[in-house]
């Protein structure tokens, strides 16, 4: 039976939708065409917070077939990261003991708030402030089992603990890129991946970028009309046949329908830095990384 061997497993908002597509091109990796299965957790933290999850061996098993030619097979769910202990059990349980684990890790605070405007994006249930949504974040999440994980917005830029258990486990079969450097020089920290993973360097076309943010919609009516079932929907589907074009047109609506994000306030952010301050200290120490960038 063909499973993976390669696993992006998060941050959520540090690359890794990026990373899943570079590494695509490269003739020695497949990657699910489906992006984030989450199926090492979602039986555990409930089937209604994730959409297009997968629950069941055999769907996950099936997102592989045809990739025995691979040396790699991989799969990258971001929220595997955030929830260590459910996600390391059934790694080991399903997975040879050869997997690969890549872990992307971006400014805790940046992080923070770049989740938050993903979910209010993409998610009807968001409906709060970011000051208020960081308050409610974790009481919510647990009082509401159709809240994504993706919500909890402090607990996943808290990566000391998470990064430790991975570490711990997987040992030298763990890879760590910063966002920053993937951002910075793309190409190099793709060479080093290329390198953990003892395969050819391979030249990649990163000029198409993926899951890019810095806008909301105009109106909570807008919103509800892009992202839930509704006659509207239906009717564009069937003037627009295509999934191509039907692509080209949602972003151009998209773009006629959003504005720009207003940037955190100053003292929100002065708040979560002091928040996860000792994490940064704590998370340097462990990856031997000098984090001091995140502290400003």
């Amino acid at each position: 039976m063909i499973t993976p061997n390669l696993l992006i497993v998060g941050a959520a908002k540090s690359g890794t939708t990026s990373l899943h597509n570079y590494l695509k091109q490269h003739p020695d990796i497949f990657m699910s065409d489906h992006k984030e299965p989450h199926f090492f957790i979602n039986n555990e933290i409930g089937t209604n917070r994730i959409p297009k999850g997968i629950s069941k061996y055999d769907d996950y098993i099936a997102l592989f077939k045809n990739s025995e030619s691979y040396k790699y097979r991989g799969e990258s769910s971001a929220m595997y990261l955030q929830f260590p202990d459910i996600s390391i059990k059934n790694i080991n349980k399903y997975l040879n003991d050869n997997v690969k684990i890549i872990i992307m890790l971006r400014n805790p605070i940046e992080r923070a708030f770049s989740g938050y405007q993903h979910v209010k994006r993409y998610n009807v249930m968001e409906t709060l402030d970011f000051e208020e949504a960081i308050k409610e974040c974790e009481n919510r999440y647990f009082i509401n089992t159709n809240f994504t994980p993706a919500s909890r917005y402090i607990n996943i830029g808290l990566y000391y603990n998470m990064v430790k258990k991975f570490k711990a486990n997987f040992k030298e079969n763990i890879h760590i890129v910063i966002y920053d450097d993937f951002i910075a020089d793309t190409q190099n920290e793709l060479s080093k991946i290329f390198s953990f993973l003892n395969i050819s360097e391979c030249v990649i076309n990163t000029n198409e970028k993926y899951m890019v943010g810095g806008w909301q919609w105009k109106s909570s009516f807008l919103k509800k009309l892009f992202l839930k079932k509704n006659l509207f929907k239906k009717l564009i589907g069937f003037i627009v046949p295509f999934q191509s074009f039907k692509k080209i047109l949602r972003n151009s609506l998209m773009q006629v329908f959003s504005i720009p994000v207003v940037k955190m306030k100053d003292a929100t952010k002065s708040s979560l830095l002091n928040l996860y301050k000792e994490d940064i200290k704590k998370l340097s120490n462990i990856i031997d990384r000098d984090l001091k960038i995140w502290l400003k």
